[in-house]
């Protein structure tokens, strides 16, 4: 009964639900997580779809694909796990972070590589297909969030004034570690910021062909990069 009224009281001071179970679901798989980490949005699962039908329609057989911000894993480890022919980096600036997809990836089996490091600079060689879910939420309106977003590592949703305090640096990183052909980059953004991510997307990929992706809701969820 303790236990209980203790689980209670957490969920009545708004602490989100998975940090409660130390759980969440991601792309039919479980996944540990707690307040290191960001959880894990079915949202997000489109970036793990698109990089999926991507390598399935250009037969690419051994594709190397890099995660930024991996968080607690779930993007990286899903592809890994979906594609095990894949070669899987993924990166984070925390080192907190990291425990937590380095024991996700262990607990689920999958070969994946982190590195602690800001954006790709801890990363070697060219890629395949980059993805990223990067802090992207505008910094005044952080404080307007739900109680139970307010709990979650700030670092991981604080884009900067304009949200892409992050984005702007990515996509110049992911420029200069992406192959120049037959590879592509899908990376999550904000709905309010999707004109400024955009504009900023082509004018760095002027020979890719660079467009917003919907969801099943028809919201906004992400800038593709496709050098086809």
């Amino acid at each position: 009964m303790p236990l209980l009224e203790s689980l209670v009281k957490r969920r009545k001071n708004r602490e989100p639900l998975s940090y409660i179970t130390g759980k969440a679901e991601f792309f039919k798989r479980q996944f540990s997580v707690d307040e290191r980490v960001l959880i894990p949005r079915p949202e997000s699962e489109q970036l793990v779809a698109q990089t999926i039908n991507y390598v399935r329609k250009l037969g690419i057989e051994h594709p190397r694909i890099a995660d930024i911000g991996t968080g607690s894993g779930a993007i990286a480890i899903s592809i890994a796990l979906e594609m095990p022919s894949a070669e899987v980096f993924a990166t984070d600036i925390s080192s907190e972070a990291l425990k937590v997809a380095q024991m996700n990836a262990h607990k689920l089996g999958a070969e994946v590589e982190f590195t602690q490091g800001n954006l790709m600079g801890t990363l070697q060689g060219k890629f395949d297909l980059i993805v990223s879910n990067p802090p992207y939420i505008q910094s005044q309106v952080i404080k307007s969030l739900e109680p139970e977003v307010l709990r979650e590592p700030r670092i991981a949703l604080d884009g900067g004034p304009n949200g892409t305090e992050v984005i702007s640096p990515l996509l110049e990183e992911i420029r200069k570690k992406l192959k120049p052909s037959y590879s592509a980059a899908y990376v999550e953004i904000d709905p309010p910021i999707a004109d400024i991510a955009l504009k900023t997307a082509q004018a760095k990929f002027s020979y890719a062909e660079v467009s917003i992706l919907t969801d099943l809701a028809g919201l906004i969820r992400c800038i593709s990069i496709e050098n086809n």
